[in-house]
């Protein structure tokens, strides 16, 4: 099984990108390379990676995730952000822990496949 574990500075971060920059990688790098924050910026490229290597939007699912015990959150959307995530303690703070392979079940359900169908 495969994890993706941000930290709460990565939610914030791709929070932000959502949030502020719709979504946007380049737009946002450039407001970090604005304003002097390197790091961020560095960080920031470091999850896109990880989102290509996945092929997953982070920022959607961070934003989602926050969201989830939003009264006009639909009960099925907290379902699904439930079920693709966990939220783990650690010493600074929660990691969010995104289960890639139940995304994956998630996906092929959206397509039409039952999970545990043979492959034609």
């Amino acid at each position: 099984m495969n994890v993706v574990c941000l930290s709460s500075s990565d939610r914030n971060l791709l929070c932000l990108r959502w949030n502020r920059h719709g979504n946007s990688q380049r737009r946002m790098l450039e407001a970090l390379a604005a304003t002097g924050a390197g790091d961020a910026g560095a960080r920031l490229s470091a999850l896109r990676s990880l989102e290509k290597r996945f092929d997953l939007d982070l920022a959607e699912i961070c934003y989602r995730h926050a969201r989830r015990n939003d009264e006009s959150t639909h009960p099925i959307e907290r379902l699904v952000v439930e079920f693709i995530t966990e939220e783990r303690p650690d010493q600074a703070g929660t990691q969010l822990w995104i289960l890639t392979d139940r995304l994956q079940q998630v996906r092929e359900l959206m397509e039409g496949k039952l999970v545990g169908d043979a492959e034609s």
